[in-house]
């Protein structure tokens, strides 16, 4: 089953093409890794997928609803939920109110019914709270959740960011640059996170630009260079493509 597919899809920034015609699909329950050198567009491509800028042509659909002129929220609460390059948490804010920042989008007590504190607001929020607990707990960060986001270590940063989408309870999530800044035992630990989130029934896309990473988490990878798909296959099938091999490492005239 499809779970995400783009046809065609065109962006430009002034005279650069950005994302020139891109095409693919992701099946369900797959982990796919978005790869390729610097600027060859991936970021792009997620912002795109994620209503963060609008696309110039081309279509994108994610369980078969065209969503390419959705906004971010939308698509948030049709299932489609992300992590960022650069960390975006609420740093002020305790681990635990930054889950619940993710629960929100589930979450239908209205100003009214939160300002009388009515029994369906508390049964809300008494759920919600489960619900932040029990994602804090899947990625390991249960017994810090008093603390102040801003002031856990870069990794815990990253696996909570992971936590607030997750609590968004996504049919596909999208990691951009999950692995980058870890160190090797972080790393390790991420591997086994994305994999307990396919064990979820979660579909996964990322970019990361550790390869021996990618090559040992993904399914499958799509590789971009200069806005445009080159290629796509096992890790095995784009460890030995040679317009991979050029892309990445130069060809020898």
């Amino acid at each position: 089953m499809i779970v995400l597919s783009l046809k065609n899809l065109v962006k430009s920034f002034g005279g650069l093409a950005a994302v020139a015609g891109v095409s693919f699909d992701v099946e369900r329950g797959e982990i796919v890794g978005l790869i390729g050198p610097n600027g060859a567009g991936k970021t792009t491509v997620f912002n795109l997928v994620t209503g963060t800028i609008p696309a110039d042509n081309g279509n994108i659909f994610f369980g078969g609803r065209d969503i390419d002129r959705l906004r971010p929220h939308q698509i948030v609460k049709l299932g489609l939920a992300r992590t960022f390059q650069t960390i975006r948490l609420f740093p002020g804010m305790s681990v635990l109110e930054n889950v619940l920042s993710g629960c929100h989008c589930r979450m239908f007590a209205g100003v009214i019914s939160s300002f009388l504190r009515l029994p369906s607001q508390r049964r809300e929020e008494r759920s919600s709270l489960a619900k932040a607990m029990e994602e804090l707990e899947f990625v390991g960060l249960a017994g810090m959740w008093r603390q102040t986001a801003g002031g856990l270590a870069y990794g815990d940063q990253r696996r909570l960011e992971i936590a607030r989408a997750i609590a968004t309870e996504p049919r596909m999530i999208i990691l951009d640059e999950p692995a980058g800044g870890m160190n090797e035992q972080e790393t390790l630990e991420l591997r086994g996170l994305i994999a307990a989130i396919q064990a979820r029934d979660i579909t996964v896309m990322l970019i990361e630009h550790d390869i021996n990473f990618v090559m040992r988490v993904c399914n499958r990878l799509i590789v971009m260079e200069n806005g445009a798909l080159i290629a796509q296959g096992t890790p095995e099938d784009i460890r030995r493509d040679p317009r991979v091999i050029e892309a990445y490492l130069g060809a020898d005239d």
